[in-house]
């Protein structure tokens, strides 16, 4: 029986929305692949996250979630923190260990697997982890998590990207082979609910660049829009966005809602707008076409999906084409519904969860053996 252990911080908001802590698609995508894991008999699963005062052990859909370090900025906890990661990682003693995101733990995890050989693969969340000229730039600037991502990164058993176009830059500038499997859901029911606003959800980065989103509501004052932003790590620029939101009257700013009442936002929702400079695949895509409503994506478009596809608009960064494009999909009722067909047929058939799971264990398995 494979022992498999997913190291992922933050992920404890999902198995418990009672917590503070902040999850964002690598979170989900993650708690998806484990919960979908944890159904066959044959796999042992746990998942490693920090310290938000849960208890050491809790066990959501028979997956063991392992509590370890504590949250505080401190050298002292940084250093205990340490020393809690490496101690739940030998008492969980998995075969297999996976990492996701961009953070200092992906190097701290495979100093670990090489010591006590164990298997190390890592699941790409974001561009910014294909592209090595990216990473050794940040790591010249000084950026410690970098340099140790980086060092345990190379040494990774596997690497699984979440599109071709990642799948092509890591062979280019790391020269890895990889595997690709798209971010996965597990599948809604047609959603035929009442739509009655613009949605755009993300964390407060500045590379999601949410002001422009607020541009947007300006320019359609009678429309609905709905900004869900949960802070990320700059305060300051979490309070600019919400004080610039708070200035437009058809605009209604959330600061972040609860994982397992972010659904509904998704279902009433006309359309999902994303403004971010780069991604991976957004988690946020696969859950407004669980529910059937369209795209229309400023910058994002991993492998030409939203025109190969038919599920949005694709607006090429451009500022002019992203209010045209609304516009469109407002006044024409048919585009708009063929577009929201599409939408949910592309997940059904690209990003379903029960179709993602046997291309994952076919991996384990082959690691395991």
């Amino acid at each position: 029986m494979p022992k498999i252990c997913f190291v992922q911080a933050y992920a404890y908001a999902v198995f418990n929305p009672t917590s503070k802590a902040k999850i964002g698609g690598a979170e989900v995508d993650l708690v998806n692949i484990a919960t979908e894991l944890a159904k066959d008999k044959r796999f042992d699963v746990y998942f490693l996250v920090a310290d938000f005062g849960q208890k050491s052990l809790e066990i959501y859909n028979n997956i063991k979630v392992v509590k370890t370090y504590s949250q505080k900025k401190s050298i002292v906890n940084y250093l205990s923190a340490i020393f809690k990661f490496y101690l739940r990682l030998a008492q969980i003693n998995a075969d297999i260990y996976f990492t996701a995101n961009l953070s200092k733990y992906v190097g701290f995890t495979n100093f670990y697997c090489k010591i006590f050989k164990k298997i190390h693969i890592h699941r790409t969340e974001h561009q910014h982890q294909v592209d090595k000229q990216i990473i050794l730039k940040q790591i010249r600037r000084g950026h410690g998590k970098y340099l140790l991502f980086l060092l345990g990164y190379i040494n990774v058993n596997h690497i699984v990207v979440q599109n071709v176009e990642d799948q092509e830059m890591l062979k280019k500038t790391f020269d890895y082979p990889s595997n690709v499997i798209r971010n996965s859901y597990p599948i809604q029911e047609v959603n035929n609910e009442k739509r009655k606003f613009i949605l755009w959800v993300a964390r407060s980065e500045k590379w999601k660049r949410p002001e422009i989103f607020i541009r947007l509501a300006e320019a359609f004052p009678k429309e609905e829009f709905i900004m869900i932003m949960p802070i990320a790590d700059d305060q300051k620029f979490f309070d600019y966005i919400m004080s610039e939101a708070g200035r437009v009257k058809n605009l209604q700013f959330i600061p972040g809602v609860p994982f397992s009442e972010v659904e509904r936002y998704y279902k009433n929702a006309k359309i999902f707008v994303n403004t971010s400079l780069t991604e991976g695949f957004p988690n946020s895509f696969n859950q407004a076409m669980n529910y059937s409503t369209p795209l229309l994506s400023l910058n994002i478009n991993p492998d030409d999906f939203i025109n190969k596809y038919k599920v949005g608009i694709f607006c090429h960064n451009d500022l002019d084409k992203l209010e045209d494009n609304l516009r469109c999909l407002l006044d024409d009722p048919d585009l708009w519904s063929n577009f929201s067909k599409n939408a949910y047929k592309f997940v059904y058939n690209e990003m379903n969860i029960e179709k993602a799971i046997v291309k994952w264990k076919k991996i384990f398995f082959n690691f395991y053996q």
